[in-house]
């Protein structure tokens, strides 16, 4: 096993501080949202409900991963290929060192878009109580696991559930392909649609995006929306955008 050496106070690391606490209300907030517009739209379908309700529940887990795991898949692949969307998620993707503080780097927009598609089937579908509560539990637990600075290779593993060394990749500042190992629990998913990606190397040597590595969370928040903020006319001069 390897284990990036970087220092404990790495650059950035108080804006990702700054993601942690933003994000638990955020979460929190959107899970509550999600809830209330799913019982004023009469809640799960009968018929569905009735089925998913009567399935075991380890059942009910593991399909309710597979469902979270695929709307995740293509809300990310459109964050990955659409020009406006890839705004806000080169934010997540802008910090140059990978371990667990990275996995809060999320612009709140992206955050409520991708929590929502994950949830809102699950809730329509009528899973149990306890099924989304583990859902919930374990899909916190393995984006924390997949971000962390570590180079072990789980020979096995690694085809079951997602792993450090699948999502380093992810996060390549080079990329062999525009959008490679997408989901971020289950790589059978990439591996259908083509977008998985395993070479040889360990890791990548180099993460980040077009951000500045110093840029804070407030900039991160106005980011994507420079383009569409009026111009600022600085020494007879005009500025097209605000320095990221």
């Amino acid at each position: 096993m390897s284990v990036h050496h970087q220092k404990l106070f790495r650059e950035g690391w108080f804006t990702d501080l700054c993601y942690y606490f933003s994000g638990y209300f955020i979460g929190h907030g959107t899970t509550k949202l999600l809830i209330v517009f799913v019982l004023m739209s009469q809640g799960a379908i009968p018929i569905l409900s009735r089925f998913v309700g009567q399935q075991p529940l380890v059942l009910q887990v593991t399909a309710a991963i597979f469902i979270g795991d695929l709307s995740f898949y293509f809300v990310h692949r459109l964050l990955h290929t659409v020009p406006w969307l890839w705004r806000f998620h080169a934010i997540h993707h802008s910090s140059t060192n990978m371990d667990w503080l990275a996995t809060v780097r999320v612009h709140p927009f992206e955050q409520i878009l991708t929590k929502s598609c994950q949830m809102i089937p699950l809730y329509w579908l009528g899973f149990s109580t306890e099924a989304l509560a583990i859902y919930a539990v374990f899909s916190s637990a393995i984006a924390f696991f997949i971000h962390t600075n570590i180079g072990i290779k789980f020979p096995i593993l690694k085809w079951i559930i997602a792993t450090p060394e699948f999502h380093h990749w992810h996060h390549d500042r080079y990329p062999q392909l525009k959008t490679q190992n997408l989901a971020v629990q289950l790589p059978i998913i990439d591996y259908i649609f083509g977008t998985w990606y395993m070479p040889d190397q360990n890791l990548p040597k180099q993460y980040g995006t077009e951000l500045n590595i110093k840029t804070n969370y407030f900039k991160h928040l106005i980011y994507p929306f420079t383009p569409f903020l009026p111009k600022e006319e600085t020494h007879g001069s005009s500025r097209s955008h605000i320095d990221p």
